[in-house]
């Protein structure tokens, strides 16, 4: 059902969907759209005290591959930020996580490391919350993403003036088969300054900025402007990944309605794994609606949209 909020204006909508035995419902309302706070992290280094334990850490990490007869081709591995342990990563996570897959992929006989910079170009595309990121089932599945058979993730905490680290070496074994997690592997080293990078922050970096002729289009926020009303809004259907791993979850967008009623140029703010952001882009350029009015005149305008995923 489309309804207006003359104290609050948005385009809103919830139903459920059957989905074989599961219900799925989607629901679509306005939202204000946020940056993502980034620290400095080049204003971070590590210490050689510091540095010798990620070394030694690396070493540990490539024993435990090694008893998997895991090298060569076919035996890639991805290092993802290490995350605090409310989920979400930070300054100090990446900054390991850098100098642990450098080191890794320095070692004679080490593995085949895919760059950091694929990874952390790939997270900014999709825009994955760090806490569903550090998820088994979602590490599973950037790494066949980025087409890694291993992956290496953990958590850090303080202990007084120490920093812990604790990770564990996930395997990726193919579509529909449960990822194996080693036994966990851990390091202690000399906190320092990496206590200057702890604050909470996400994988992805904020957006880029609209072109100029979409960055000026008005907002439903506006006075003068009425609110577009949607009569065609198919549901984004839950993929196969999703469903099996139970994800729940919400994807923030922005797109423009035309003065024709078409939902255009959409972009994800902040997205959900498993193929759920594609099929939410394409399931929303289907939509058909009444446009925004301004003074009665037909406008485009840019408009928030949130899609929430929550199996029953």
């Amino acid at each position: 059902m489309i309804h207006r909020q003359p104290s609050n204006p948005r385009i809103s909508r919830s139903h459920g969907v059957q989905l074989r035995v599961a219900f799925f419902t989607c629901l679509i309302v306005g939202v204000s759209v946020r940056s993502v706070a980034q620290e400095p992290q080049n204003t971070l280094a590590l210490s050689a005290e510091q540095q010798s334990a990620i070394s030694a850490f690396a070493l540990s990490i490539r024993e435990e591959i090694k008893k998997e007869d895991c090298a060569g081709t076919g035996c890639e591995i991805v290092v993802v930020d290490f995350a605090l342990l409310s989920g979400e990563t930070c300054s100090t996570g990446a900054l390991l996580a850098d100098s642990l897959a450098k080191t890794l992929g320095e070692l004679p006989s080490g593995p085949s490391v895919i760059s950091r910079t694929t990874l952390s170009s790939f997270l900014n595309g999709e825009r994955i919350p760090s806490k569903i990121l550090n998820q088994p089932e979602a590490l599973a599945w950037v790494a066949n993403q980025l087409h890694a058979s291993r992956l290496v993730f953990g958590t850090i905490r303080t202990e007084k003036d120490v920093l812990l680290v604790r990770t564990h070496l996930l395997k990726y074994e193919g579509p529909g088969k449960k990822p194996h997690v080693s036994k966990e592997i851990s390091v202690k080293m000399p906190l320092g300054t990496l206590g200057d990078g702890l604050s909470a922050r996400e994988s992805y970096h904020s957006l880029p900025k609209r072109e100029p002729s979409e960055a000026q289009l008005p907002t439903t926020s506006l006075p003068g402007v009425a609110l577009p009303t949607c009569f065609y809004m198919p549901n984004p259907p839950y993929t196969d990944a999703a469903r099996a791993a139970k994800l729940s979850g919400t994807i923030l967008l922005e797109a423009i309605i035309t003065t024709d009623g078409s939902v255009t140029s959409p972009r994800i703010i902040k997205g959900l794994p498993m193929g759920l952001n594609e099929i939410c882009l394409k399931s929303l350029q289907t939509w058909r609606c009444k446009p925004a009015l301004r003074n009665g005149v037909p406008v485009s305008v840019l408009v928030p949209f949130e899609v929430t995923f929550r199996l029953y």
